[in-house]
């Protein structure tokens, strides 16, 4: 069952009682199906943020759509440095202009061979982008594949902060750090969660110090597999501590318009056919859990 105009109320309103979770959907601006999907759900209720790809191919067409959903979730930057090409030259990053693979950017960050200034310099025009098409600052910033915890990227993306181009007041950034015993005990790609988790040590103090709000608690990284398991690996991603977690999801709505080359293109139909379906807000309830957006909760 699609989501409906009635389902913001069930999925956990303002008004609802429980512990708050921000769900925040990636990859907004990639393809047709998946800006379709975070559209209507966000107009359901059923997502709290969406974090666009302003480097996407259909950024620029359907962010006018989105504009108005504001006031229902957060809209953020979803940085990206991988699987897009840039929106400038960066001569040592991408020499010949093509999107990047994330295991060479992630070689080279952990070896110091990414160059500040070109990633700084990128993140300006990315930022800048948000602003040309939405007329304000991102709500927060990310990562597509989580590239902004990386070495080099992290210290740019927070200079950022330090010389003016993004807000502390306006804009906050997502951490992606976990206990290591929330991670075992929850059991889902463990050596990946583990991965991210460990490169994000320290991120939410590094914020704080600039007084920037950061999400405490982090969830969803998945196999994304299309075997019908997302339930159950989302039921266990309501479980836990954290004033303000956040879990991130990657939904499509079939029926034209796939992103080309999106590798998770089956696994974003499952987890569609959960988030607007009538098991997603009894999980939420069964959780004592309520959709909120962060800090407003």
């Amino acid at each position: 069952m699609d989501a409906g105009a009635g389902a913001g109320s069930k999925a956990g309103g303002s008004g609802a009682v429980g512990r708050g979770l921000v769900l925040c959907a990636d990859d907004f601006g990639l393809g047709e199906e998946i800006d379709e999907a975070i559209l209507t759900l966000i107009a359901a209720g059923r997502l709290t943020a969406t974090g666009c790809m302003v480097a996407g191919p259909r950024f620029a067409v359907d962010a006018p759509r989105l504009a108005p959903l504001a006031e229902r979730a957060d809209i953020g930057l979803h940085l990206t440095l991988t699987e897009l090409a840039p929106l400038g030259e960066m001569p040592c990053f991408a020499p010949d202009g093509r999107p990047q693979r994330l295991g060479p950017v992630l070689a080279r960050a952990l070896t110091g061979r990414l160059v500040y200034a070109e990633i700084k310099a990128e993140i300006g025009r990315q930022v800048g982008r948000f602003r040309e098409v939405f007329g304000r600052s991102p709500d927060f910033v990310d990562g597509h594949q989580h590239v902004h915890v990386l070495p080099v990227v992290r210290r740019a993306l927070f200079a950022a902060f330090d010389d003016g181009t993004l807000d502390a007041a306006a804009t906050w950034v997502r951490d992606c750090h976990e206990p290591v015993s929330a991670i075992l005990r929850r059991g889902i790609e463990v050596p990946k969660t583990l991965l991210v988790s460990t490169l994000s040590a320290g991120m939410a103090r590094e914020a704080a110090e600039r007084g920037i709000r950061t999400n405490d608690g982090f969830r969803g990284v998945t196999a994304f597999a299309t075997d019908q398991s997302y339930r159950a690996n989302f039921r266990r991603f309501l479980e836990g501590a954290g004033r303000m977690p956040l879990a991130m999801c990657h939904p499509a709505r079939p029926g034209g318009g796939e992103a080309v080359g999106d590798a998770i293109a089956g696994a974003r139909h499952d987890e569609w056919a959960y988030f607007s379906g009538e098991a997603f807000p009894a999980d939420l309830a069964a959780a004592g859990v309520r959709l909120t957006r962060l800090g407003r909760g």
